[in-house]
């Protein structure tokens, strides 16, 4: 079995297409409960198949020293995650990773609906099959 060099490899092929996700109304403490069992620090809210933006697990633990955790998603919602298109190459994507400084970005049409998601862990496992 041949295996695609990671810097040929495209996000179509890397990505999951089932990723943690949640809307505006979703209460703080189920989005930290999903972000725990999904293992990820960010999570995108998502609203008639468009991404708002995120809510990271920082922000929900700064409101719970707070003892403010009674909140909504759409209470601590930042800027939208960055996104790439499907046949985009996975190097470029890293790349946008790193330079936006986010653990995650969405894998989108060019109308702006989600597909999927390409994480930290999806680029680790890229690599490990090259």
């Amino acid at each position: 079995m041949a295996t695609t060099a990671p810097e040929l490899a495209t996000v179509e092929r890397a990505m999951s297409a089932e990723f943690a996700f949640c809307f505006p109304n979703t209460p703080l403490a189920q989005a930290a409960r999903m972000m725990a069992q999904n293992r990820v620090h960010e999570l995108p809210v998502i609203v008639d198949q468009r991404c708002l933006g995120y809510v990271s697990y920082l922000d929900i633990l700064q409101r719970y020293v707070k003892a403010r955790l009674d909140g909504r998603a759409a209470d601590i919602i930042r800027t939208p995650l960055p996104e790439v298109r499907p046949r985009t190459p996975v190097a470029e994507a890293a790349r946008v990773m790193r330079e936006t400084g986010r653990q995650l970005v969405l894998v989108t049409t060019p109308e702006g609906m989600p597909l999927g998601a390409l994480t930290v862990k999806d680029l680790l496992i890229v690599g490990r099959a090259s």
